[in-house]
């Protein structure tokens, strides 16, 4: 049994999802004509799975206009995020449809059917021309965008269900050995199901705030402490508006007041032009605040408490110096 999805990667335009999406809606007229002419099963199946397609690449269409509209005073940071809801939906939908033919193949295999090969191999051929334009539309643009990515996926199931049914129909055609058909079905049921995971645990993660991907929170606290004029450096957070902007925060405290402007300037340079983040929030301070009803979400004062646990509080401020606000 053929199986598919489609995953795509929109750019800045969106011209590469609308033309894919136009090209998959075709190709699923065309083939679930064929397959009613036939009668093929298989063909009627993939043609579903192609419909599946054309969804998973209008979800990343919509969530990725939705994202451009601008910040109001009601979402102030924009409509960034509805490309990464754009992405949690496709990566659910991929994952249905990786285990709905999991479970058809396994029913198939215990009861495998003869297959029509040459209605099969005419509408595999005229799925991989599609499916060849929107891989060489959206691959390069995919790489950097969750959304788009789940979109990709979608198309990449089709292409390679496209190449399925051209091996299932000549070994069924050659050897007449009908599993085929279901074990191929299944085999890449598996790779979906690894797929879907994936995606759905990168917007999960963005979704929650998590430090993006290949930051180093460490090091990068490590370079503010680093400047001149900086005592220390706390409740440091990264996150991800959307794929490729990320944001990041921090109090920085300083000893002399007049020097605040040029530390404030260096700081942001570091931070957007060595870090690469999108936006950046400073708060400069000169002496520690009361932030205890913040304590739980400052990473770089709970791993001092970690390491300063065993010692007398006495001797906490001679161990880490400045760099300690009670």
């Amino acid at each position: 049994m053929a199986n598919h999805s489609h995953a795509g990667h929109m750019p800045s335009s969106g011209k590469a999802l609308v033309i894919s999406a136009w090209l998959t809606g075709v190709y699923f007229v065309i083939e679930l004509a064929v397959g009613l002419w036939t009668g093929s099963i298989a063909v009627l199946s993939d043609a579903f799975h192609t419909l599946s397609a054309v969804g998973g690449v209008l979800v990343a269409i919509i969530a990725q206009r939705i994202a451009r509209r601008p910040a109001d005073s009601a979402r102030s940071f924009g409509w960034y995020r509805a490309e990464i809801i754009g992405a949690l939906v496709n990566g659910g939908f991929l994952l249905g449809m990786a285990l709905l033919v999991i479970w058809m193949g396994a029913m198939r295999l215990g009861n495998p059917i003869h297959l029509a090969t040459g209605p099969m191999l005419w509408v595999a051929f005229g799925g991989l021309v599609t499916e060849v334009i929107s891989l060489g539309l959206m691959w390069q643009s995919s790489k950097d965008d969750l959304n788009a990515r789940g979109a990709l996926w979608h198309i990449i199931q089709t292409f390679v269900g496209s190449l399925l049914i051209i091996v299932t129909a000549l070994v069924i055609e050659f050897t007449g050995f009908l599993a085929i058909d279901p074990i191929l079905g299944m085999a890449f049921g598996v790779v979906l199901l690894w797929a879907s995971v994936g995606v759905i645990k990168e917007a999960v993660h963005i979704l929650m705030e998590g430090t993006p991907e290949g930051t180093d929170l460490e090091a990068v606290t490590t370079d503010l402490r680093g400047q001149d004029g900086v005592l220390d450096v706390h409740h440091v957070h990264a996150w991800t508006l959307t794929s490729g902007k990320h944001a990041f925060s921090a109090h920085i405290r300083h000893g002399e007041p007049a020097e605040a402007a040029d530390l404030l300037n260096r700081a942001y340079r570091r931070l957007t032009e060595q870090h690469g983040f999108h936006m950046v929030t400073l708060q400069l301070e000169t002496e520690c605040l009361d932030e205890r009803h913040a304590r739980d979400l400052d990473i770089v004062q709970i791993a001092a408490a970690k390491a300063a646990v065993a010692l007398p509080f006495n001797l906490r401020r001679d161990a880490f110096g400045d760099n300690f606000c009670p």
